[in-house]
């Protein structure tokens, strides 16, 4: 997930004064499968669960959640709510919980969720949130890479080329300094959620096959080759998973849920191509190491 590879970036851009106070080398993604109902062991998946420690002070690890939402709805407040609580429950640190909305919500703000019974107010539990349809994207564009990409999400006040600007901000993501997998993530933001028609789409890939665009073509180049790549690697291994498969089949007969769970587990080509070459000698599955 984007959030989890620039969770620094993210709370800089929108929350400067705690990202301050935490660091960002003792950041640990944890476990988000969180218990919802304990007896019929229904379980929530939260979104971003971070444990990072403070620079000094108190308290001296937080916890950072994030949640995604597309739009504010009728009873997110509530599972915001809950999620703290189970977040609480599991880990007993202080919790720094926020909404993002890639849609709709009120730009940066606090929310609440809160209940009462009988005129008394029970609890009032506060979360910020970032709504970005109502933040201004030229706020955000000169803050660094991942506040380019968001930027898509932002409005904007002043009417501009938008097949100039995309490609102007692509560019800038391109040439940012980040390494190729990130700077790949955040083009797949912008181009997901882009906003330009076809004709405009086919007008920015006329655009950006120009000379001065070379570094942005580079880079969509070089994490395609690799993709396809990593796609044929994985299809070699696969293919040898299913052959060893059936050797083993043929000269032992039925296999065992373990065996084949073993196999399945064989991580690099070379060492499929190790047990491959046993078959040919092996009397049984424990010659061949399996």
């Amino acid at each position: 997930m984007v959030l989890e590879k620039f969770l620094g970036e993210f709370l800089e851009l929108f929350f400067p004064a705690v990202a301050q106070r935490l660091d960002f080398g003792t950041v640990e993604f944890l476990d988000k499968e969180l218990p919802l109902d304990f007896p019929k062991g229904t379980t929530r998946e939260a979104d971003v669960v971070a444990r990072l420690e403070t620079h000094k002070g108190e308290p001296e690890i937080v916890l950072v959640h994030v949640e995604v939402q597309s739009r504010p709805e009728k009873d997110f407040g509530r599972r915001m709510f809950e999620y703290s609580i189970l977040l609480w429950l599991r880990h007993r640190v202080p919790i720094f919980p926020v909404a993002l909305y890639l849609q709709g919500g009120k730009g940066l703000t606090d929310e609440e969720y809160e209940q009462s019974l009988f005129g008394r107010d029970v609890f009032r539990f506060r979360y910020a949130s970032v709504g970005l349809a109502r933040l201004r994207a030229e706020e955000y564009v000169e803050k660094g890479p991942l506040g380019i990409a968001l930027a898509e999400l932002m409005s904007r006040k002043k009417r501009a080329d938008r097949v100039a600007l995309a490609a102007n901000m692509q560019l800038r993501v391109a040439t940012s300094g980040l390494d190729d997998a990130r700077k790949h993530l955040l083009l797949d933001v912008m181009e997901t959620y882009s906003r330009l028609s076809e004709a405009e789409r086919a007008r920015l890939e006329r655009l950006i096959s120009r000379k001065e665009y070379r570094t942005l073509q580079e880079v969509k180049e070089t994490w395609s080759d690799r993709m396809r790549e990593e796609g044929r690697k994985a299809g070699v291994i696969e293919g040898k998973r299913e052959t060893l498969l059936r050797l083993l089949t043929a000269r032992f007969g039925s296999l065992s849920p373990d065996t084949i769970a073993k196999v399945a587990a064989v991580p690099t080509a070379v060492e499929l191509d190790a047990y491959l070459e046993c078959i040919i000698t092996a009397e049984s599955l424990e010659d061949v190491g399996l």
